[in-house]
């Protein structure tokens, strides 16, 4: 079996509270905010998992999880 690997983000360490610093360094444009309070996404289709928002997030919001 192969595992595949996307991001996700913890809203339990995001707070929630500003406009997301890591939508500017996605190299994809894959992270969005639908308003400067909410929760970022991250859309799958645009998304590389190439990690920079994981190691750029202070909070680490941005977690890798295994997908089937």
């Amino acid at each position: 079996m192969v595992l595949k690997l996307r991001l996700t983000v913890n809203p339990k360490k995001c707070p929630q509270n500003h406009k997301c610093p890591a939508i500017a360094i996605c190299p994809k444009g894959a992270i969005s905010q639908e308003t400067i309070n909410s929760l970022p996404v991250i859309n799958g289709d645009l998304c590389v998992v190439c990690g920079k928002c994981t190691e750029f997030c202070p909070m680490e919001a941005f977690e890798k999880v295994d997908i089937k």
